[in-house]
């Protein structure tokens, strides 16, 4: 903690940038310790989520140094979760046991931070808050001591450091950097807040005035695939390595083995179960547009569907 600083210690002051129908905005601006911090906070005025929009300007690259967006949450003993590939992993229960191997001799359970991938959240008897975030890492523990044992969850936005290897160069990543975060509370329990965490990172597209052709027949607002029920996610819709099948991946995020049905904008001709590699298929029935699915317990499944 040798060099320790924060916005806050600076007495920085907001001021509003817009005020409408939808959202009320603020900005901030703040000179800090090798860096400019400026964000942008956006409260929506209908929709229970908040925005930031954090920059690291002028960053100095000054080696052995980490900013951390903090976020501190009024819960002592609060459960954390977070995204990972293909599911959540709630701390202290989830970690495989021991350590990881090789050269990583520390037990799984007691390292930190965490590699996530949209977001990161916690869950006590009152209430469960979710945070999206833009950075590829986010720890929990403060390592400050000014959160007084509430929990802390800490997107880390910057770190400079060396190379492991012996001979390997400095990381200093001089310049600006930009993030986004996006929150929301919610009832106990990381299921009400995982969608949010992954929609938060999926920016809607805007396509304004678009050209349209004279024979188009799709109407302006639809779903090519959709899944019936909230435990499932499509992970992945490509084409096949193989032939000219359409291949459609799904996971579940914990609730248990769940029956839904796949729905396609396309009539189905042929679908098969295969695995991650797209071998071995097993021929599956399927209605004209619907495919009547049973997913496992945090399985990854695959399929293989033929469309006319």
């Amino acid at each position: 903690m040798e060099g320790f600083d924060k916005v806050s210690d600076h007495s920085p002051s907001w001021e509003m940038e817009e005020s409408g129908p939808v959202f009320t905005s603020f900005k901030m601006r703040q000179v800090i310790r090798n860096a400019v911090v400026e964000t942008h906070l956006k409260v929506y005025k209908e929709l229970k989520k908040i925005d930031f929009e954090t920059a690291l300007l002028n960053w100095e690259g000054v080696l052995y140094r980490e900013y951390r967006f903090a976020l501190p949450l009024n819960m002592k003993n609060g459960q954390v979760a977070y995204e990972v590939p293909f599911g959540v992993l709630e701390v202290g229960k989830d970690e495989i046991d021991g350590a990881a191997g090789e050269r990583y001799i520390t037990k799984c359970s007691d390292v930190h931070p965490r590699g996530v991938e949209n977001c990161i959240g916690a869950s006590d008897d009152r209430f469960g808050v979710t945070l999206s975030t833009s950075t590829a890492v986010a720890d929990y523990i403060d390592p400050t001591g000014l959160s007084a044992g509430s929990l802390l969850l800490q997107p880390i936005m910057l770190a400079s450091r060396r190379s492991c290897h012996s001979l390997g160069n400095e990381y200093l990543q001089t310049g600006n950097h930009f993030y986004h975060f996006s929150m929301t509370s919610h009832k106990p329990g990381y299921g009400n807040g995982y969608i949010f965490g992954r929609q938060a990172n999926e920016r809607l597209l805007i396509v304004d005035d678009p050209r349209v052709a004279k024979s188009a027949y799709l109407p302006e607002e639809t779903s090519f695939f959709s899944v019936d029920a909230p435990n499932i996610s499509v992970s992945t819709i490509k084409k096949a390595e193989d032939d000219n099948k359409a291949v459609i991946r799904l996971f579940e995020t914990g609730k248990g083995e769940t029956r839904i049905n796949l729905k396609s904008w396309f009539k189905i001709v042929q679908a098969e179960r295969t695995n991650l590699l797209e071998y071995d298929g097993e021929l599956i029935e399927s209605g004209s547009k619907t495919l009547p699915l049973k997913i496992g317990s945090h399985s990854i499944e695959t399929f293989k569907v033929l469309f006319k």
